[in-house]
């Protein structure tokens, strides 16, 4: 009886390409500072942002996260048609977030009012921010018109 290799070759092959084509994120951030840096110019580790206005569900879809091995970020802009991730994302995300430097002592109001100044929205239906700060203490903000 005679074994063929082939086969058995071509479907390691293959299932490598399937397995390195999976390991690419398009939300990673490669030029991200470091935790340190961004906690001490953002104050927070993770941003998730979803607003929706009476116009467009899902107006604003912003995303970050600092994970121990890799930085994400994603923003989804309808209001100004960007769809961006990864590096492109963080790029328009960085400013916005050092011009609304959140606080965890900064009541509700006050941040629903400068997120949605900085992000461009001037009215909004629903508004959905979940934030974990420097210290890991995760607050969240939710608002319905």
């Amino acid at each position: 009886m005679k074994i063929r290799k082939y086969p058995l070759l071509g479907s390691v092959v293959i299932s490598s390409f399937l397995l390195l084509g999976a390991c690419g994120d398009k939300e990673e951030v490669s030029e991200a500072p470091d935790k340190e840096t961004a906690q001490s110019e953002f104050g927070f580790q993770s941003f998730e942002l979803d607003v929706d206005t009476a116009d467009q569900k899902d107006a604003i879809d912003a995303s970050f996260d600092i994970d121990i091995s890799e930085t994400e970020a994603e923003y989804v802009n309808q209001l100004e048609s960007n769809n961006l991730s990864g590096n492109d994302a963080y790029t328009e995300l960085e400013p916005i977030f050092k011009e609304i430097a959140l606080t965890k002592d900064m009541s509700k109001e006050e941040v629903i009012e400068k997120v949605t100044q900085a992000f461009g929205v001037e009215e909004y239906t629903e508004f959905e921010l979940e934030v974990e700060f420097s210290d890991g203490d995760t607050q969240e903000f939710n608002d319905r018109k």
